[in-house]
């Protein structure tokens, strides 16, 4: 086996503790069975995640949203070094999360947008087109940020990854990392995630890595702690009567991963074929989604 325990999280990026339906799960699946837990910040979903790891052998953290941008994201921002890890340690440092669940990831896209030189004409419109990260309540709008979809620039970093790409070709709906509001929408859950795993990182240092950015497009061998993108909603889940489903996604896919792995099959998941042409794209700024294979 790989992994003595899989923790399964559903993130949420609500801006008040809360707790049932869009709220943080998390399932624990080790020897002694699957454990759930509702948490009602990010504050105390993080320290219970670090908890899960304190003590046991090899982990797998399983999250449900965005670890990389589409590629050309950190270009577009200048910022040096590694796309992904230079993009972690930006959010790391630009979002703040406080203990309540307050945030101000409105404000970072924002910014963001601002600094990717987002305000630009349009060729269909004399208006100014605000920025390709796009979705927020009216009175969080600014120049930069839009409610609505704004029509894309030609120099904004594309609007899918290379995993989303390949699900759209299956006739699957992921969502874009850009789009920050709306039923299903995942940006948001990756800035406030993203900062959230960047401050997790700080406190577990080396026993920390990423697939497959630190790993490359291989099943980990000597990791303590590896955190993989997850998409529960892929699979087939039962809902039982008065259950959330958020709540079955995790248990479910908590369940399968630690099934796969006790059965060999695990494996197989870490090392999906990616086009050679697509690699650098994928283990430098990207990243992939476990299961997409």
């Amino acid at each position: 086996m790989l992994f003595d325990r899989i923790v399964i999280v559903d993130w949420s990026a609500s801006s008040s503790a809360t707790t049932g339906a869009d709220s943080v799960w998390i399932a624990v699946a080790d020897a002694g069975g699957i454990e759930l837990s509702n948490p009602p910040t990010r504050r105390v979903a993080l320290a219970e995640m670090a908890a899960a790891v304190g003590s046991v052998g090899p982990t797998l953290i399983g999250v449900d949203f965005s670890l990389g941008f589409p590629r050309g994201t950190a270009a577009a921002l200048d910022l040096a070094g590694r796309p992904w890890r230079a993009m972690w340690e930006l959010l790391g440092s630009a979002v703040n999360d406080d203990d309540r669940n307050r945030n101000n990831r409105f404000g970072v896209a924002s910014s963001l947008n601002a600094d990717m030189a987002g305000v630009a004409a349009t060729a269909a419109s004399t208006e100014r087109a605000a920025g390709p990260f796009w979705g927020c309540p009216p009175a969080q709008r600014t120049e930069h940020l839009t409610s609505t979809k704004p029509t894309r620039a030609a120099a904004w970093p594309p609007e899918w990854r290379r995993v989303e790409a390949r699900l759209r070709g299956k006739g699957l709906r992921p969502f874009s990392a850009w789009q920050l509001l709306g039923a299903g929408a995942v940006g948001s859950q990756s800035l406030v995630g993203i900062a959230a795993l960047e401050r997790l990182r700080w406190d577990l240092g080396e026993r920390l890595c990423v697939w497959p950015f630190d790993t490359g497009l291989a099943a980990p061998t000597d990791a303590d702690v590896v955190v993989a993108e997850v998409w529960p909603s892929r699979w087939p889940v039962t809902v039982p009567p008065g259950m959330i489903k958020d709540a079955a996604q995790v248990q479910a896919t908590a369940q399968r991963l630690a099934d796969m792995d006790a059965e060999g099959t695990l494996r197989a998941l870490f090392t999906p074929e990616v086009e050679s042409s697509q690699l650098d794209d994928v283990l430098g700024e990207e990243g992939w989604v476990l299961g997409v294979t």
